[in-house]
């Protein structure tokens, strides 16, 4: 029952840890094209840098969520629910939720891909010869990581619902609120 209770003490705080990163949002810019192409031709080289640097960025922190993501997947949601089966206690509910993380989790790689292959696909543009093609590459890239901030999003709710099954689960054991 102790290293039951060590389990359940870990994956709360694992999934308290998980739940912060908070993704960043593009925001929609309405402007008339020839105010556009004159701001992206006027500020190009500044333009690439920021962009190569978001990119860099950017694959770093995915690779470091990424890598949280499947730990909490494979290390503690389904250690957990197998832990609980061998104590022959239902854990129907944390079984759906980890599917769904799962299923979410693959999103969110499929996502991360597209969102990559937007922004290599903006480095690539010419902000200097063809300013409209790069709002383009600009338009799709912001699109593919609002997509990817909805899938971090999804992933987050699925972690606070399984938080909550595991709390459920600990106050319902005997003296589960005072250990």
């Amino acid at each position: 029952m102790r290293k039951f209770i060590l389990y359940l003490a870990s994956f709360l705080i694992a999934g308290g840890l998980l739940i912060s990163p908070q993704p960043v949002l593009a925001q929609s810019i309405e402007m008339p094209n020839s105010e556009i192409t004159s701001i992206i031709r006027k500020n190009c080289s500044s333009l690439k840098v920021t962009i190569k640097q978001i990119h860099t960025n950017d694959a770093l922190a995915r690779v470091s969520i990424g890598q949280k993501y499947n730990a909490v997947s494979t290390k503690l949601m389904a250690r957990f629910n197998s832990r609980l089966s061998l104590n022959k206690m239902d854990s129907s509910g944390l079984v759906r939720i980890t599917s769904d993380f799962e299923t979410q989790r693959l999103k969110f790689n499929s996502d991360y891909n597209k969102y990559d292959t937007a922004m290599t696909n903006l480095d690539k543009a010419s902000c200097k010869t063809d300013q409209a093609k790069f709002y383009e590459k600009i338009i799709e890239a912001r699109d593919a990581r609002n997509y990817l901030a909805d899938s971090v999003k999804s992933m987050n709710g699925l972690l606070a619902q399984y938080k909550s099954e595991v709390r459920l689960i600990k106050d319902s054991l005997s003296g589960g609120g005072n250990e």
